[in-house]
């Protein structure tokens, strides 16, 4: 999933600001499960945590 600079920055601004750790290329917000990593890919923001989370959740299921 993707995300322009600014609806990224609008979403930040909904978050308790120790929530999360900005970088250069990197943004970190300290999920409840697992930290969700967006990264800078040219203009966007994207993040591989929705695809990283149905990976989990099936591997779970197979292994049950």
């Amino acid at each position: 999933m993707c995300l322009s600079a600014s609806s990224l920055l609008l979403f930040l601004a909904l978050l308790p600001q120790d929530s999360f750790e900005i970088g250069r290329d990197r943004i970190v917000i300290n999920a409840e499960v697992r930290p969700a990593i967006w990264e800078a890919r040219g203009e966007d923001w994207c993040t591989d945590a929705k695809n990283i989370d149905a990976t989990l959740r099936m591997s779970a299921a197979q292994s049950s």
